[in-house]
Order: structure tokens, then sequence, then C-alpha cells
């Protein structure tokens, strides 16, 4: 099958949206597909080009403009691009990116159908913020991208059912296919909890204070100092740099490390020097870096909020929390007290991330999907 992605993509980001589609396009590849992700808006640095051919990927660059002229390309090359690939089928990947809007309507000239992954971009938690702007997008621009495509493919049963309640375009063919983790062969193991009563907890991805509920986390430790547990936030990601200094200055009695990005092995070596795993997200259809932690063992402690967190209990994978942070101090304080549970915790976790999120077992799901829209069936 010749499959072409369309993202903003880029590679060694902190954006969980373009790594969970650079181990989808790579799982594809390795299972025989002929695979092109085109970077929507920048061109592709040479050294990108070459390391995703290494893993049997076309990583192609579209140079345009997000705004300006967003319903054309006067240059015609992104048509030259996709008559050249011979795409049996598109993906487009996330939400408000402008130039859909002409490439939905390329797609549907050359007669290739698309379907779409709004990777939790169009959550109704998140049209919360600046609402007025992003329901005008919706319903100026992007609504039309929707109604063509064949498909959407939502990351997680929440996602789908929020955005049928609140956009209501339901259709036939959707799927919740989850994401898709990419491993290191030889990863590092946790190595274990070791002061109960200062804990180091991590955070890892992009400092969206508000999102990841960064500002939660701060008061659950001040929350846990005052009953003599000094706890540690570590984070490791990029942005928000005001946010981040008001949250200091409202803080200051809370140690917060700023560490910036780190990829590759190195990443998964510092994970397993933290004691637990923190994503106190006031919402969140998944969570890469949560998943990459617990395939470790490293203990994640996730927000009742998170989609996954009912799954994830109920297998015993990973601790829950209520958005209160005194309440979610004593849950973690509890946790803290009892090794063996974090133990547990921690195997279950690493049981988890390998059954659900194999990145071939997601391909193959993916292809299925793929198969379904091509011949128009039910699936």
């Amino acid at each position: 099958m010749r499959i072409v992605h369309l993202s903003r993509f880029k590679l060694g980001t902190v954006n969980g949206s373009y790594n969970a589609l650079w181990s989808l396009a790579c799982a594809q590849a390795d299972r025989g597909h002929d695979v092109a992700l085109i970077r929507v808006g920048k061109p592709a640095a040479p050294s990108h080009e070459e390391f995703a051919a290494s893993r049997g990927v076309r990583l192609i660059g579209f140079p345009c403009p997000m705004w300006r002229g967003f319903w054309t390309d006067r240059t015609g090359a992104l048509q030259r691009i996709i008559r050249g690939l011979r795409p049996d089928i598109a993906h487009l990947s996330y939400v408000r990116i402008p130039k859909f809007a002409y490439i939905a309507r390329l797609l549907q000239r050359e007669q290739i159908p698309y379907v779409i992954s709004p990777h939790g971009g169009l959550l109704s938690d998140e049209m919360v913020r600046r609402k007025s702007r992003k329901l005008a997008y919706w319903h100026g621009i992007e609504k039309r991208v929707h109604l063509r495509a064949a498909a959407i493919h939502f990351v997680s049963s929440h996602e789908q059912r929020d955005y049928y309640a609140t956009l209501g375009l339901a259709r036939p063919l959707d799927v919740v296919i989850p994401n898709a983790v990419e491993l290191p062969t030889a990863l590092p193991k946790w190595k274990g909890l070791v002061e109960p009563t200062r804990p180091n907890l991590a955070y890892f991805g992009r400092y969206d204070v508000w999102h990841k509920g960064i500002d939660l986390a701060l008061a659950m430790l001040r929350a846990l100092s005052t009953q003599g547990i000094r706890g540690e936030l570590h984070l490791h990601g990029r942005g928000f740099t005001q946010e981040m200094d008001s949250l200091r200055r409202s803080f200051p009695e809370i140690r917060m490390v700023d560490h910036g990005y780190v990829g590759g092995l190195e990443k998964y070596e510092l994970m397993a020097c933290y004691d637990l795993y923190l994503q106190y997200s006031r919402f969140e259809v998944f969570g890469l870096s949560l998943a990459e932690a617990m395939a470790i063992g490293l203990p994640a402690v996730i927000s009742e909020r998170s989609d996954l967190a009912a799954d994830l209990v109920s297998r015993r994978a990973a601790i829950r929390i209520p958005m209160d942070p005194a309440a979610a101090a004593s849950v973690v304080r509890g946790i803290l007290e009892r090794p063996g549970v974090l133990a547990d915790v921690s195997a279950k976790g690493r049981e988890w991330v390998r059954s659900e999120y194999d990145p071939s077992r997601v391909a193959e799901e993916m292809e299925r999907f793929y198969t379904q829209v091509l011949d128009g069936s039910r699936p």
C-alpha cells in the first residue's frame, strides 16, 4: 500500500503527536508499505531526510506559508509531489493547519481518499482556551476539511465520544486506534524508590502549564511538604518560559528543575533515575512520554481527567490522583509508604505498554482501517 502522511511534522521535538506519527510511519514501512511523510510548511533538513530514508520512510518538505494564500498553491509543488508519489491513501495529522484546506481539495481532485487524526486537538477541554478564535476557525475553515474526509481516526474512545457530542460529524468508518510507541531495543529499568520522604517526580514534554497541570503538580508538592515529604519536580522539555517563571515565583519553596529537552536513549536512562512519573493533565487523550516512562517500569501518577485513567487503574498499571492537589497529596503519600504496591504498578505498567502500543500491532490495525476506507466497507 502507498501511504502518504501530511503534518507539520519535525523530528526530534517534544511534540507527542509528531513522535507518535513517526513511530507509526516507521512501523508501516517495516510492514512493507511505501510510506512518505510530507512536512507541511517547512523544508526537510537533508540530515533528517537521510535518517528517515534509513528507516524506510521518505521525508519530503513542502515549504509554504501557513496563512497567506492557504487555499491555494501557485507553485504547484504539492501537486507534483502527490502525483509523483501516487498514494493509495493520505493521512492528515493534527488540526488548525490552514494549508489542509488546500490539501483536502487537491486530494479530492486527484481522487485520493484521506483520513484525519485530530490527536486531541478538538477536544472540548482544549477548545476552551481562545474559544471564540478556535470556533471561528472550525466553522470557517476546518469543518470543510473534515467533511471531505473518508473517516476520522481517534486515539481514545473518549476523544471519539467528545468529537461526536460537540462537533457531530460521525462516519461509519471512524475508528479508535491507540498511538504507536516505538521503544529502543535495550531499555534501562527503573531503579526503584530511593527515599520516600524526598521523592523526585519527573515530567517529559511541552511546558503547557494549564494543559499539563504543572501548576497542580507544584500545589500537590506544597501539600506534601506540610506532611513532611519534600518532593522535587524535574522537567524535561521546552516552551512557555514566561508561564514557568511565574510558577517559580508562586511556589518559591518547591524545587522545580528545568533540564531542557532530551531525546534518544538518554531520555530513558534519565527516566529510570526518578521515583515517579507525574502526568497531572487537566485533559489528556494519550501522553506519549507517559507510555515511554511506564515502558521502563517508572511508576506513573496520572490525573483522573486522563482518558487512560480508568483502564490503567483497572489493570493496576498506574496511580490515579484527583484534580484537587491536597487530595492528590494524600494519595501519593499513601503510595510512597507502600513500596510493594509501587513495584506492582511498575511491573503492570511495563506489561500494559508492550501489549497495547506495540508499533507493529498498531500499524496492522491502521492497515485494516485504510483497507476499509479504500473498499468502502464497514468495520
